[in-house]
């Protein structure tokens, strides 16, 4: 079965929603599924535990290969800590090495 990589860019909000219902997918026909947040996808995961988001349900889902954007994150002042579920930090060396691992990239 192919990879499945998703480039999560967008903002909170309903276009956000309609790709995080795309990844739960890709987990419910067991894909090998990883998920990466850069640029403003980022702003996703700031304040993930006060709010309802489709996103507590990747774990759940078997999606489990979770990153954000190192550089994204500090450009806006976000931190992991507070986090349901683990998001590990990439940098760029390593997202261009995550991007080529997979047979299939989407970004929203």
């Amino acid at each position: 079965m192919k990879s499945v990589l998703y480039l999560v860019r967008r903002p909170p909000g309903p276009l956000a929603d309609e790709t995080t219902d795309l990844m739960l997918v890709s987990g419910v026909f067991e894909q090998a599924t990883a998920v990466v947040f850069v640029d403003d996808g980022v702003l996703q995961l700031a304040g993930l535990d006060a709010r309802q988001s489709p996103l507590k349900a990747l774990p759940t889902y078997e999606v489990e290969s979770l990153y954000a954007d190192a550089q994204s994150l500090a450009d806006r002042g976000i931190s992991l800590d507070a986090a349901s579920f683990a998001v590990a930090p990439i940098d760029a060396p390593a997202l261009r090495e995550l991007i080529a691992s997979h047979d299939i990239v989407l970004t929203d």
